[in-house]
């Protein structure tokens, strides 16, 4: 390599570096800026918020006044990472307000920015873009957008139905139970759980009325989701839906049946029926599980214990037998075992 082209080198590795540099200083630079930018939104939405909310009567905060502020501070159409810091801000103030106030914060909300950003994302080809759109519909309490977010319930994306569905416990309450025996498609078991949590966070107060209503539903996912409302909101007079699933065909109901009645004590007739429905779980890891209960729950019935005692799977007789064995049933247990030898069997001693 002559000294020509060691220059050129030399020149060429200073050029990149100088250039590497800059952008440092450019990246800085506008990241600064953007910071001041952003907290200067925040504390102009954090006035508004305050202004709006507790208005002095002498000096009356107005809309005009409101989205004036707001535009100045960068809230305009063209700057959308500005209009979708603003849309962060809003759902996390909601989140804190409550009472009269939130409802005043919904409906400043639905006068100001940001300019339909989030009901537009809802016609975006990109499912992703569809499912924040209604997250952030829902977040802020625009129920205005409902029917709009109803056409989604039953979309062949998990995630924007996931949200609609969602969107529809958090403006109807209760009253969403009412679509649970149309919806097409299965509701997985963080779906369930994420709906029951909105649910009592929005509705505490149940209205069973909707709740009754809703128990005519056949699908799977319908029984699920009802067994986990009425265990979350410990709704001891609707424990008969529970105990009626208790030995339905499918394993999964079954299981959330089994898992929900643990919440709860039944009434000596409910305990009555709950061991004769006991025979009919075949499946030996479930019957352990509701054996447990039933022990746990209610007083010592001998005759049950020595009827599963004959008839239940090797499983579970060692459960049943450590159950009569802890409760003074030694002579019982011993005796069924003795039986289990042939009564011709006998042992040579010399």
């Amino acid at each position: 390599m002559n000294e020509s082209s060691i220059l050129i080198l030399i020149g060429f590795v200073f050029a990149v570096l100088v250039i590497y540099w800059i952008s440092i200083v450019i990246s800085v630079i506008y990241r600064r800026n953007r910071t001041k930018r952003l907290q200067k939104i925040e504390m102009t939405f954090a006035e508004i918020v305050s202004g709006y909310l507790y208005n002095d009567p002498n000096d009356p905060l107005t809309l005009t006044e409101i989205n004036k502020t707001l535009k100045n501070v960068g809230i305009k159409k063209q700057n959308k990472n500005n209009i979708q810091f603003l849309i962060g801000l809003m759902i996390r103030t909601q989140r804190t307000i409550l009472g009269t106030n939130f409802y005043k914060l919904q409906k400043l909300y639905s006068q100001i920015p940001p300019y339909r950003v989030s009901i537009n994302k809802i016609s975006s080809w990109s499912w992703y873009r569809k499912a924040r759109g209604i997250r952030e519909i829902y977040e802020m309490n625009q129920s205005q957008y409902l029917d709009e977010i109803f056409k989604y319930r039953n979309h062949r994306n998990i995630y924007v139905r996931r949200e609609a569905q969602i969107a529809l416990v958090v403006f109807l309450g209760w009253e969403s139970l009412r679509f649970l025996p149309y919806l097409k498609r299965n509701m997985t078991l963080w779906q369930q759980i994420k709906i029951v949590e909105k649910l009592y966070d929005h509705y505490p107060k149940p209205e069973l009325k909707w709740l009754h209503r809703a128990y005519k539903t056949e699908r799977l996912f319908g029984k699920k989701l009802l067994m986990r409302i009425i265990r979350k909101y410990e709704l001891h007079a609707e424990t008969g839906y529970i105990v009626d699933n208790l030995n339905h065909e499918d394993y999964e109901v079954r299981e959330t049946a089994i898992y929900c009645l643990q919440t709860f004590a039944l009434s000596k007739s409910k305990i009555s029926y709950v061991k004769v429905l006991f025979e009919d779980i075949t499946d030996p890891t479930q019957q352990g599980q509701l054996l447990n209960y039933l022990y746990h729950n209610s007083e010592m019935d001998l005759d049950f214990y020595m009827k599963q005692l004959n008839n239940a799977s090797d499983d579970l007789k060692l459960s049943i037998a450590e159950i009569l064995w802890n409760n003074g049933y030694k002579e019982k247990v011993q005796e069924f075992y003795y039986k289990q030898y042939p009564a011709e069997t006998e042992l040579n001693v010399e």
